[in-house]
């Protein structure tokens, strides 16, 4: 009985102290909404998808157009399989009124390990994790579904297999700038960024798949047909109204627009595009000054643009309320993190 209690014990403290290795050898990736005061109680809205959410939709702009309270739940790259997971999290502490799907993810399956592993770092140890990590597959360089995985699903398991060798970090001090520096300035699920890039190629609004060059799927696959009904059917069975929208790129497609717009009518979902011509003229994208980077992210002035456009469109679902004018601890609240952006804006 002795040598049973002390296996238990030794098994218990090996576990913590892969857990504080975990902790402390991870590079830190989150930038989750700041939760403090119950300021996502009753949440308006949650919008849910890939980096083009947190570079490009900011909530606190958001709240100060319309008075709705939501956030940002999204990974860089994320595929739609690890939004389903996500979405099941987050619907285990708050049910928003409405969730906004980024269409972002259906240009791709599986993705790849390398920012999967961002995302399940950041995921709370779960049986919905273990679930994730059995079905994630990987993708071949032209987004199709390999036929045989070819990496090491224990990375995603025990980040510390993958990240062990970080320790020697320790030492040199940049233990936790290989990516904290890039989210530093966050506010509800958006990474606010000041860098401008102008594109030195002239890179048109919705190509086709020819003019834009790259291998992105241009059709919606079998996959994310059926993670697209696990998120519906998760939406609807807690109470949540389904939006799909696609915040403006120059990676995505004309080909994967109609594919959407075909399937959103077929399934009864809308779907608000805003790469269309009509959309960008009302959003007035500025091509030299509001890009952050190559990869269509949008820095703090192309972001506002994009979250006021955004902010009227939610103006139609009834379900969500102008929170503004109430004189609580919630306005207040919003209030003050609205001004604590503007602050970061002005410096």
């Amino acid at each position: 009985m002795k040598k049973f209690a002390k296996a238990v014990v030794f098994c218990l403290l090996l576990a913590l102290l892969l857990a504080l290795f975990n902790r402390i050898l991870m590079p830190d990736t989150d930038f989750s909404a700041d939760e403090r005061g119950g300021v996502l109680d009753g949440a308006d809205y949650m919008v849910v998808g890939t980096s083009n959410v947190f570079y490009n939709v900011n909530p606190l702009v958001i709240w100060n157009e319309t008075g709705f309270t939501g956030y940002n739940v999204s990974s860089e790259q994320a595929p739609l399989i690890i939004s389903y997971y996500e979405l099941k999290n987050e619907f285990r502490k708050r049910v928003p009124k409405v969730v906004f799907l980024d269409c972002g993810a259906f240009e791709y399956n599986y993705g790849t390990p390398s920012f999967n592993q961002l995302s399940l770092d950041k995921m709370p140890f779960n049986f919905s994790k273990l679930e994730l990590i059995a079905k994630l597959g990987e993708d071949d360089e032209n987004n199709q579904i390999k036929e045989r995985n070819e990496y090491s699903k224990l990375n995603y398991l025990i980040p510390l297999y993958k990240f062990h060798e970080r320790w020697k970090e320790i030492f040199s001090g940049t233990l936790k700038s290989r990516y904290h520096s890039k989210y530093e300035h966050t506010f509800m699920g958006y990474v606010a960024e000041k860098s401008n890039y102008v594109y030195e190629k002239d890179y048109k609004w919705l190509p086709t798949l020819e003019e834009f060059g790259g291998t992105w799927l241009t059709e919606i696959s079998d996959l994310n047909k059926e993670y697209l009904e696990k998120i519906r059917s998760l939406c609807e069975d807690n109470g949540a109204e389904l939006v799909l929208i696609k915040t403006p790129s120059k990676g995505w497609i004309l080909e994967m627009h109609d594919a959407v717009t075909e399937y959103a009518k077929e399934i009864g979902l809308p779907f608000f595009d805003m790469n269309t011509e009509e959309a960008l003229d009302k959003i007035g994208i500025d091509e030299n000054k509001d890009f952050a980077d190559s990869s269509s992210h949008f820095n703090i002035y192309g972001a506002e643009k994009v979250s006021r456009y955004l902010a009227q469109y939610m103006k139609q679902y009834p379900t969500m309320n102008d929170r503004r004018g109430k004189k609580d601890p919630l306005e207040t609240s919003w209030n003050q993190m609205y001004q604590e952006y503007l602050e970061y804006r002005e410096t």
